[in-house]
């Protein structure tokens, strides 16, 4: 288990050497840290350690650096976890000062046993930090930024003089410029005319997959075959990474380390809960048979769909613990399925994949900005489908294990959901204090040896909710991170007296509700906005980067949604979640003349 400020570190370094003395250094700091010489070991250091954090060694701007963010921005399970670079360049320290995933520190090296408490306090410093960076300069340090960018396969939104008439916008993923957005100009043009400014203030606010849910990750897996076979390859975004053989230990340890505690491995998720429930949904009969099989012989349970809206119904109607979908079907399309799922609160916490005949990598990056966990083809190795396919169900087996272990652990509610962790709780009646966060608020809830939740409460700035509305704010979050601490709880007020399934089934249709009249009624007719101030100033510091233009000319220019699209370069959809999360928050309320 990890413990604050001790978190289980892997080193990857290709000078052995060196490698004894730092180990030693974390060793006795008290830090557990293996470390590989190899990077064909990487997928077999990371499998076997699951480290919280790594430390590369080596320039940023080296292949072999650049081959590990590689490997990592392959894989969901590795995707957001933070990583520290010891370099002896570290001009690029400012870029990556207020990020929580990916590259977070630069130090310089050679590495020496004082930096052990400088990994710690960065370690310390991650929850809190804001997830965007800041800063000013001439045309060089922009592009030493986007070159930055690019090399350590960031996924966020680009900013240069955010809020005046010369902003300019431009959208990365996995360091690839996606979009951009600067006075007249789009795309690579935009690109160049934010350089050419002699002189610009720029922000950079980091994706990591919180946006619409997804995972920020683009997977292809395999080589383009028919048949099923052993997986032997990952492809991500066209560069392929060696999946090294099994090996009995991919991570090194010296033979002059004193022994240090192995982290206690996750236990097996509980026997009683049965195969993972696939459901497959796709408009070809032919595919469904085939996947079906496969996916049967692999030991999953599966239903089968022939259009988006059947798979909408199937979700509705019964509960699974994962998606597969096709991309283009009809009736409903995966995209119309998707964000039918995502927008009803009994079902956006489901983990989705998309599966297409199609090898588009824009189309990839669309699904996973609009809410999916994965991108698969058809084409690939179908052994490779089920291995990706089970790596969406490793958080929740993750907590699962914790669980049975007993102790206390870190949450992590945005990769498992609010309300899939309430019912583990409940099914396996298990007593506890969960304290959560997000970016917004923070929450505290107490549960009886039951597993039932006698009490919630929800603070925001100098904002207190208690109760159901409590309950609700937490259901209704995103991003949220926390801590379980399973055994007896303080003595509490008991502010919640129904069961937990209940409980979850008042929130889902009440906050279902409230979006449904957003949607239908106040998003278009309002004619009157009314913003509360200090909600709207405590937005402003924590709100998702990418919506606080939105939110400035809905709060301050008090724009109603439909002129906002005018102003800035941007969808009605994204307005609309803008407006949503503002409503959602308390900051905004839409009234009727």
């Amino acid at each position: 288990m990890t413990q604050p400020g001790k978190p289980v570190i892997l080193g990857i370094d290709e000078d052995r050497a060196t490698q004894a003395a730092i180990a030693r250094a974390f060793n006795e700091a008290g830090v557990f840290y293996r470390f590989i010489t190899d990077r064909k070991k990487l997928h077999g250091g990371l499998s076997q350690l699951k480290p919280d954090l790594l430390l590369v060694f080596g320039e940023l701007s080296s292949d072999f650096s650049i081959h590990v963010l590689d490997t990592l921005a392959q894989d969901v399970t590795w995707a957001a976890r933070p990583v520290m670079v010891v370099c002896r360049d570290t001009a690029d320290a400012p870029f990556v000062s207020g990020l929580r995933t990916g590259v977070v520190a630069l130090l310089a090296a050679p590495f020496e046993p004082q930096h052990v408490a400088v990994v710690k306090a960065v370690w310390d410093e991650l929850p809190s930090r804001p997830g965007s960076v800041s800063g000013g300069g001439d045309p060089k340090t922009l592009g030493r930024l986007i070159d930055h960018i690019r090399r350590t396969r960031r996924t966020g939104v680009l900013a240069t003089d955010p809020r005046t008439p010369n902003e300019g916008r431009a959208t990365f993923t996995l360091g690839k410029l996606e979009r951009a957005r600067f006075l007249a100009a789009h795309a690579q043009d935009a690109l160049k005319a934010m350089l050419s400014q002699p002189r610009t203030q720029w922000s950079f606010s980091e994706m990591a997959g919180s946006h619409g849910e997804g995972a920020g990750v683009v997977i292809e897996v395999g080589e383009i075959t028919t048949g099923e076979t052993e997986l032997t390859g990952v492809v991500v975004v066209g560069q392929e990474v060696e999946q090294p053989p099994d090996e009995p230990l991919a991570f090194e340890v010296p033979v002059t380390l004193s022994p240090a505690p192995q982290p206690a491995p996750p236990a097996a998720p509980p026997s009683d809960q049965g195969p993972a429930r696939l459901l497959l949904v796709d408009d070809d009969a032919a595919i469904l048979q085939m996947f079906s099989r496969l996916f049967t012989k692999h030991g999953f349970e599966v239903a089968t769909a022939a259009d988006g809206q059947l798979g909408v119904e199937a979700a509705l109607s019964r509960d699974f613990d994962v998606v597969l979908a096709d991309l283009n079907m009809p009736h409903l399309d995966g995209w119309g399925m998707l964000r039918a799922l995502r927008d009803d609160f009994r079902t956006r916490e489901l983990p989705i994949a998309f599966i297409s005949a199609h090898d588009d990598y824009r189309e990839s990056l669309r699904a996973l900005d609009a809410g999916a966990q994965a991108y698969l083809s058809k084409g690939v190795k179908l052994d490779a489908i089920v291995c990706q396919t089970r790596k969406l169900l490793e958080p929740r087996n993750q907590v699962l294990a914790q669980l049975e272990i007993g102790q206390p652990f870190p949450l992590p509610l945005h990769a498992v959901g609010p309300q899939w962790f309430l019912r583990q709780l409940a099914q396996r009646h298990l007593g506890g204090t969960l304290m959560a966060r997000d970016g917004w608020a923070s929450y505290q809830l107490y549960f009886s040896p039951d597993g039932t939740c006698l009490h919630a409460s929800a603070t925001a700035g100098k904002f207190t909710a208690e109760g159901e509305r409590a309950l609700n704010a937490f259901i209704a979050s995103k991003a949220a991170e926390g801590d379980f601490l399973p055994g007896p709880i303080p003595a509490v007020v008991k502010n919640l007296f129904l069961s937990t399934e209940v409980m979850i089934e008042r929130a889902a249709s009440t906050l279902n509700e409230n979006e449904r009249r957003m949607r239908e009624g106040l998003m278009l007719a309002a004619t009157q906005i009314d913003v509360n101030a200090a909600l709207y100033a405590v937005y402003q510091q924590v709100g998702p980067k990418g919506w606080l233009e939105t939110a400035r000319l809905i709060c301050e220019e008090k724009l109603p949604p439909r002129e906002v699209i005018a102003h800035i370069d941007i969808s009605p959809i994204e307005v609309e979640e803008t407006m949503k999360d503002l409503i959602r928050r308390g900051v905004v309320t839409l009234k009727r003349a």
